[in-house]
C-alpha cells in the first residue's frame, strides 16, 4: 500500500466511526425519553382531592402523622381517601399514621390538604373536634422541632409530624 491509499483508507475508517457514533446518539435519544411531569392549572388542594390510580403516580412520598389529645394518641384511620375504584393523591392504607402522597403532579401538599381529604378540621385553633381556648393549646412538631405552620406545614418524605392538643402550662 502506498501513502495515498493509506490516507484514503484512514479517511474511510474515520467516516465510518463518525457515522456509527451519530447513529448511536440517535438511537440513545430515541430510547431514553425524559419523563416530563407537567403541572395542571388545578390548585394543590384540587390535585390532593383528585381521584387517581397508581399508574398516574409521578410524585410519591411518605410523611408520618401522630395526633395526641390530652396525652392519648388518636388513631389516624386506615383508608382515608381510598374509594373502590381509585384513591385521592393523599391517603392512608392502614392506621399506622403513614400518609401516602401518590400524585400525578409534584406539589407542596400541606397538612390542610390531608385534613381536607379526611374531612376533619385542623388549624392553630382546632384539631378534630378540640378547640384551643383559655385552658388548652394546640402545638405541632416536625421531626421533634416545634413549628408554628400548623395547617400550612408542607408534607415532606420521611417527616415525623406530631400534633398535640393539651392543657396549657400553669405558672
Amino acid at each position: 500500500m502506498n501513502k495515498d491509499s493509506l490516507k484514503l483508507s484512514a479517511g474511510w475508517w474515520l467516516a465510518i466511526i463518525m457515522a456509527m457514533l451519530i447513529a448511536g446518539l440517535f438511537i440513545l435519544k430515541a430510547l431514553v425519553k425524559p419523563v416530563l411531569v407537567t403541572q395542571t392549572t388545578k390548585t394543590t388542594r384540587e390535585v390532593a382531592l383528585t381521584c387517581t390510580t397508581d399508574m398516574a403516580t409521578q410524585y410519591h412520598i411518605h410523611p408520618y402523622l401522630k395526633i395526641f389529645i390530652n396525652g392519648t394518641e388518636t388513631t389516624i384511620p386506615a383508608n382515608i381517601g381510598i374509594q373502590p375504584s381509585c384513591m385521592t393523591s393523599l391517603h392512608t392504607h392502614d392506621d399506622s399514621g403513614k400518609l401516602h402522597v401518590e400524585s400525578p403532579e409534584k406539589r407542596d401538599f400541606t397538612l390542610a390538604d390531608f385534613f381536607a381529604v379526611w374531612q376533619k378540621p385542623f388549624s392553630k385553633n382546632q384539631i378534630l373536634e378540640y378547640r384551643a381556648d383559655a385552658t388548652h393549646q394546640i402545638r405541632e412538631t416536625v421531626n421533634d422541632t416545634a413549628v408554628s405552620s400548623f395547617e400550612n406545614t408542607v408534607l415532606r418524605d420521611g417527616d415525623k409530624i406530631v400534633i398535640y392538643y393539651e392543657a396549657k402550662a400553669t405558672n
